[in-house]
């Protein structure tokens, strides 16, 4: 009797059957989550990507022309929004034009916003640029700023919100300054 729980025990000792199932089902969690973060991680990156193209898309193009309509405008944002492919997902856009005072600071000369409203106060100060950018006096920049939030389709229920902001700046091509006309004959500089 004791022999035979002996070789049952050497028997349960040398068995290998069954090894392979109880090594994936240790690591099958772990690849799973590797799985899931990799096409997460590649999703955000590629939003990421779209949003610093639509940032500079817009500034580009706002800053090919010497006056922009604001219904000109709208259509760019409208551009925007299908170049970063939000899905429906809301994105805050705005472009600004800053100059200078008679210090040297920048100030907005004028900002329009994708919901139409002025985000920025004419005169204000625009802290926004970078150090090295530098403004002539009677001269403008355009600055296109883009705010949104990416919230996974996959796994939005244990990833939170990713927030991307985005700024692109680029000098007025064809005038020193661009204005802003809400009509024919209004205009701002």
């Amino acid at each position: 009797m004791i022999n035979n729980i002996r070789c049952s025990i050497r028997t349960l000792l040398l068995d290998r059957a069954g090894v392979a199932a109880m090594e994936f089902a240790l690591i099958a969690p772990i690849l799973v989550v590797l799985f899931f973060g990799v096409v997460e991680s590649a999703d955000a990156l590629a939003r990421s990507r779209q949003v610093t193209l639509a940032a500079n898309t817009l500034a580009d193009l706002a800053a090919q022309e010497s006056e922009i309509q604001t219904s000109d405008l709208d259509d760019l944002f409208d551009g925007v929004e299908q170049i970063m492919e939000t899905g429906g997902a809301p994105a805050n856009v705005t472009l600004v034009s800053v100059g200078v005072d008679a210090d040297g600071d920048p100030i907005v000369l004028w900002s329009r916003n994708n919901s139409g409203a002025a985000p920025y106060a004419r005169g204000a100060a625009y802290a926004g640029l970078p150090a090295t950018v530098l403004i002539d006096d009677g001269a403008s920049i355009i600055v296109s700023e883009i705010d949104y939030n990416y919230t996974s389709k996959l796994t939005q229920k244990f990833v939170k919100t990713i927030p991307f902001e985005r700024m692109a700046t680029r000098w007025p091509r064809r005038s020193i300054r661009i204005r802003l006309c809400s009509s024919a004959g209004s205009c701002q500089s």
